[in-house]
């Protein structure tokens, strides 16, 4: 609870900023081509374009786009609710039973589950507003996750902090690095063909194996394995689980430092680990949980009442992972819908206030809707961070920009493409600011981690964040200085 509460106050205060430094004034009107000052229907405001029938309150643009940032901000904290107690919850859970590894899940199903706010509201830009405001959404979260997510978590993290595999962020900086050049040369024609983004989804395939085969292939390339540091084990008796460290005979006399051997407890429930992890995975029942004692306690509990409880009486329950009911998938399926429908409202709501104040979807997409959809996959890294878990923390952040870059871009133009028989027409201004800045945000993070020692510092973090404010800069002088010059 208190954790969704720092990052849902944290999303209205981004958004606020950037709302405020956009000069929303009060003397904002409906821009030419919206009509007089004829009565628009809540109806047309729904099915129509926008910028034509713009839906007023009183004769007030200014109140309905105050109305339209309030509510928006209100979508963001539903859309981290259902995603981190619904929707990863019942993909844990049909993961589980299909028997699929961790290194399947991690690379393939929880990158997807914490960006999925990301793909469905291209999807739903792709094929109903094709504003672009979808493909400004990942490219101001994937630059968002590095420059504050792990930006933020270098201050946090204790000096103790777990060292990064080099080898692993190698890997995922160089997939994510090739996604964006793959990217930035498909649309730089202004259009995609379907096989054009057809590639964006096999190259997540490539990524996906690459990860479930790194180790395969780091022991055929080494010739052969010379070193197992643990190996699972299982004894027949209790089914308990134990990791083991393994000896090549021909190293027996090195000096190696042995790890401990790890006990996990038995898989039963009746395990305190067990336990422990039930209640992390469990959905809870937030609408019957006690009133906090704190007066901004109770306010947020009040605020977010009307949605748990929505969410609560309307999504079946998957249980946990030890204890799965027989909903898992009714509850994934009524978990995509709300998504889908949450992200179809900040879409709308974000171009409206676009119309309102006269600023473009991108700029929105890049800004505003980013840091709203980027808190929940930020938040998680800046949890691993203060654990001291920096590799998962990093991990987490490149996984999800590289299923961003390939899957949440590729998949709706590549289904657009197929479904309507034309190429995805995107209407992008000049990419040299965007193209600096993407690869700023791997090649800086990569040599930075590489400059400390593979760990996260809060030099490092200070770096990261000050890009952030010289990429906002930019954003904001492309949009009202450079393209209207």
């Amino acid at each position: 609870m208190r954790t969704l509460a720092k990052s849902a106050i944290f999303s209205l205060l981004m958004v606020i900023a950037c709302l405020a430094s956009l000069g929303l004034r009060q003397d904002l009107t409906i821009p030419e081509g919206g009509g007089g000052n004829e009565r628009r229907l809540l109806k047309n405001w729904i099915v129509n374009d926008e910028c034509e029938t713009e839906f007023e309150l009183l004769g007030n643009g200014s109140l309905a786009a105050i109305i339209f940032i309030f509510t928006l901000a209100y979508v963001f904290l539903a859309l981290a609710i259902v995603v981190d107690e619904y929707f990863v919850i019942s993909i844990e859970v049909i993961l589980e039973k299909l028997k699929v590894s961790e290194d399947v899940a991690g690379a393939i199903f929880m990158a997807g589950g914490t960006s999925a706010a990301e793909l469905f509201s291209n999807l739903i830009d792709t094929f109903v507003y094709r504003s672009n405001i979808g493909f400004g959404v990942i490219y101001g979260t994937v630059v968002f996750n590095i420059f504050v997510g792990v930006g933020y978590s270098c201050f946090v993290c204790p000096s103790d902090v777990k060292t990064c595999d080099w080898k692993v962020m190698s890997r995922d900086t160089v997939w994510y690095m090739f996604s964006i050049v793959m990217v930035v040369a498909f649309i730089w024609d202004k259009k995609v063909e379907w096989y054009e983004s057809f590639i964006l989804v096999i190259l997540y395939a490539g990524y996906a194996m690459n990860v479930i085969f790194q180790a395969r292939v780091e022991d055929w390339i080494c010739g052969g394995s010379t070193l197992k540091p643990t190996e699972l084990k299982e004894e027949e008796d209790g089914g308990v689980m134990e990791l083991e460290e393994v000896e090549d005979p021909d190293l027996k006399d090195m000096k190696i430092d042995k790890a401990p051997v790890v006990k996990m407890g038995p898989r039963n429930d009746s395990a305190n680990g067990s336990a422990e992890q039930s209640k992390n995975t469990s959905s809870p029942d937030h609408t019957h949980a006690a009133m906090p004692v704190s007066a901004s306690g109770k306010c947020f509990w009040y605020l977010v009442w009307p949605i748990r409880s929505l969410f609560y009486y309307t999504i079946p329950q998957s249980g946990t992972v030890e204890h799965p009911t027989e909903k898992y998938m009714f509850s994934f399926a009524v978990a995509c819908t709300y998504i889908a429908f949450l992200s179809w409202l900040m879409v709308k709501f974000a171009t409206s206030i676009g119309c309102i104040i006269g600023v473009g979807p991108i700029l929105l997409g890049t800004t505003f809707l980013a840091i709203g959809t980027s808190i929940p996959d930020s938040m998680s890294t800046i949890i691993s961070a203060k654990k001291g878990q920096g590799p998962i923390a990093v991990s987490n952040t490149l996984g999800s920009n590289i299923f961003d870059m390939q899957i949440a871009i590729g998949l709706p133009w590549f289904l657009f493409s197929v479904c309507l028989g034309q190429p995805y027409i995107i209407n992008h201004g000049n990419m040299a600011g965007p193209i600096l800045f993407l690869l700023l945000s791997a090649l800086v993070l990569h040599f930075g981690l590489s400059f400390f020692g593979w760990k996260l510092r809060k030099r490092l973090g200070f770096g990261l964040m000050t890009l952030y404010g010289l990429f906002l800069i930019y954003v904001f002088c492309d949009e009202f200085v450079i393209s209207r010059s």
